[in-house]
Order: C-alpha cells, then sequence, then structure tokens
C-alpha cells in the first residue's frame, strides 16, 4: 500500500510464481504402469488473483473556508495617527497600522494544522466619510525621514474642523498546511482595529514683526 497524499494504492498478489519444487507431490516425477517416467504440471493459476491487481481510493483534498480558519486569525491592531490626536484644517494627518505575517497551529477537522495570514491590504475609513484602501499598513513620518503634516500614502487631511474617529481593516490572504504544503483559502478576512480620535483645528497666521523667540509676549505666541 502506497499513499501520495491524495491517493491510496493498495496492491496484492498471489504465490503463483512460487519454485515448482515446493508445490508438494503433484510436481514430482512419478512412473505409469508401463514403467516409464511421467510429469505432472502443477496447477495452472487462473484468475485475476494471479496478477497484481491496484486498486486505487482517490482522496478529497480538504478545502477549508475563511469561517472554518477565522478562530487562527490575528486579534485587531491598533490605528495610529500623526500628530498624535490633532489634526489641522487642510493639512495630511498621517495614519499607521503595523500589520504582519501571522501563523498558528492547532486543531481543524481533527487534524494537526498550521494557519498562516498575510496583510494583503488595508482600508482607512477617516471618519469624514472618505476612505482609502493602500497596499499596506504605512510608515511613520520619522522611518520615512518626513516633517509632521506631510502626505503620505496612508494619510488624510480634513476639510472642516471638528472631531473624527478614524478606523481602518486589515485585509488578511489565508493559508493552510495540514503537512503536505501550504494550501490558499479563498477569498480575504478583513479585522478591523482599534479606533483614532483626532482633533482637527483650524491654524491662523498674523504677520508680525519678530518670533516668539524675540518677543515671548507678541501676537500669536
Amino acid at each position: 500500500m502506497s499513499n501520495s497524499g491524495t491517493s491510496v494504492d493498495i496492491s496484492g498478489s498471489t504465490g503463483a510464481g512460487k519454485d515448482k519444487s515446493s508445490q508438494g507431490s503433484a510436481d514430482r516425477d512419478e512412473s505409469d504402469d508401463r514403467g516409464g517416467n511421467t510429469s505432472v504440471p502443477a496447477p495452472e493459476c487462473v484468475g485475476a488473483l494471479c496478477y497484481r491487481i491496484p486498486i486505487t481510493y482517490e482522496v478529497g483534498i480538504l478545502r477549508p473556508t475563511l469561517t472554518d480558519v477565522a478562530s487562527f486569525a490575528p486579534a485587531g491592531l491598533g490605528l495610529t495617527d500623526e500628530p498624535d490626536g490633532v489634526g489641522i484644517v487642510g493639512m495630511p494627518v498621517n495614519f499607521v497600522v503595523t500589520a504582519t505575517t501571522h501563523e498558528q497551529t492547532g486543531e481543524l477537522f481533527e487534524l494537526p494544522v498550521t494557519v498562516r495570514f498575510t496583510p494583503d491590504s488595508v482600508v482607512f475609513a477617516y471618519g469624514d466619510g472618505a476612505t482609502r484602501t493602500a497596499a499596506d499598513g504605512g510608515r511613520s513620518l520619522s522611518a520615512l525621514g518626513l516633517p509632521q503634516f506631510s502626505a503620505t500614502p496612508t494619510s488624510h487631511a480634513y476639510a472642516a474642523r471638528g472631531t473624527y474617529t478614524a478606523s481602518a481593516l486589515v485585509r488578511y490572504a489565508a493559508e493552510v498546511d495540514f503537512g503536505s504544503g501550504w494550501v490558499p483559502v479563498p477569498g480575504l478576512l478583513a479585522i478591523p482595529t482599534t479606533n483614532a480620535t483626532i482633533d482637527v483645528l483650524e491654524a491662523r497666521t498674523a504677520l508680525v514683526d519678530r518670533t516668539c523667540i524675540e518677543d515671548p509676549a507678541g501676537i500669536g505666541c
């Protein structure tokens, strides 16, 4: 019997090929009434059992769904905004979700399994009705080497002052391994992040003759 993982091959054979010397008295030379020698041949093997009989059973490949692997999914992540909790009308607020590949072992269909989740994309909802789908969760301004209020692939500029609640969905592609290699699970699993609250203010400028360092009591200082 052999098992390839997707089929089981069961075979059998008889002793038809045994040496005739071991077949008993029917194989020995005996004398007839005329004193001569005669040879009695071994019985001829007939029937299907005289040959190797392959019997193949197809074994169905397990096809888990997103519902099946949902319990292995990573927990929701935090959503970071820069600068922290504050924005200015018309200037970009940077948002970051740090999503990484997640693996977990356990049992599925009463079999040991490893489930792997890989971030596919992130959907940002900025709280003012605007959304954006990004290829990843973005990076901090310091990691990008940018100053505050710089535009990034995950940033958003609010058009009016107010308090907004932003959130995001991390969409993961899932794979399972029952011991014979990774098998993709159809679809994407969306895991919500925590919310982030941003107070968006208006910035007003004034033309002065000295800076706040030079005149700490000056207008706007």
